[in-house]
């Protein structure tokens, strides 16, 4: 097994663990006979960290991979990229959070989180990768899990960071590629199916986002939800990780488009919002 490979069996793994929904949309797509295709995975980050887009590229570029397009999302206060490799249709897009946008409250709980994940990529006892990298964008949570109520303070401001404090580094989500699938090759009849058998979709902006002329729609579904063990609170229903789904089309030079269109994804970030869990309390995130 490749080491490509390798990078990605591992992010499965993880992810599936904390998304089981995922794991049953996988079996249903190969029970009806589909090989599926990952179209890209994605991470987020701390910006100004030993964990920022800058720090973190270093071991995607180790893979073999190069940077296709930068993105902002400025409402969000991320920046974002996306890299290619041309040996694999699964593309990397990693954000990172300008959190020192963010109110005073909010900044200490994430200056303390970067001070602990420093120390802990620090450690000489920490793991490294065949290539004398760490492998960081599987390094899960460097940090201590924050309590429930620092949680809920970076939720109000940015359901991004709130996410972030809880499962670190390793993939947000997967996304099949739709143009692989044989027996469901539109979006909208995958979506349709999905609701068919009672998945909840991501609708902020329409549960399809962007239209062919974007040369790319996407849907997911609503990330699922784990139990945490917060020492202040108990056990609390937090957001983890969604599926998504991506239909291609082909450019002028009729080779398919391998970007991303921002407004699209500024929406599926929404996938993993937790305000109705919360409360209701919107976040910069719902703006």
């Amino acid at each position: 097994m490749s080491i490509l490979d390798n990078f990605f069996d591992k992010l499965w793994q993880q992810y599936s663990e904390i998304s089981p929904q995922a794991l049953a949309i996988h079996q249903l797509f190969e029970s009806r006979g589909e090989t599926l295709v990952n179209d890209h995975v994605a991470f987020r980050t701390f910006a100004d960290s030993h964990i920022s887009l800058d720090i973190v590229e270093d071991e995607i570029l180790s893979l073999g991979y190069r940077l296709l397009d930068s993105y902002q999302f400025e409402v969000k206060k991320l920046d974002a990229r996306c890299y290619i490799h041309d040996q694999s249709p699964t593309k990397i897009f990693i954000s990172e959070l300008r959190w020192r946008e963010l109110s005073n409250q909010a900044q200490v709980i994430i200056q303390d989180i970067i001070e602990q994940g420093h120390k802990t990529l620090s450690s000489p006892l920490i793991d490294q990768s065949s290539s004398g990298l760490s492998p960081l964008l599987s390094a899960g949570r460097l940090w201590q899990l924050p309590s429930y109520a620092d949680y809920q303070t970076l939720a109000v401001e940015s359901e991004y960071a709130a996410w972030l404090s809880v499962w670190g580094l390793r993939a947000n989500h997967f996304t099949i590629f739709i143009n692989h699938l044989n027996s469901t090759p539109d979006l909208s009849q995958v979506v349709e199916l999905l609701q068919q058998q009672g998945y909840e979709l991501n609708s902020a902006g329409g549960v399809i986002k962007g239209k062919p002329s974007d040369l790319l729609i996407q849907a997911s579904t609503m990330a699922d939800t784990c139990l945490i063990d917060f020492k202040d609170a108990g056990e609390q229903p937090i957001s983890s990780c969604y599926y998504e789904f991506a239909q291609r089309f082909t450019q002028e030079d009729g080779q398919l488009y391998q970007g991303f269109v921002p407004s699209s994804a500024d929406k599926i970030f929404e996938s993993t919002s937790m305000k109705s869990i919360l409360g209701g309390v919107a976040s910069d995130d719902d703006n």
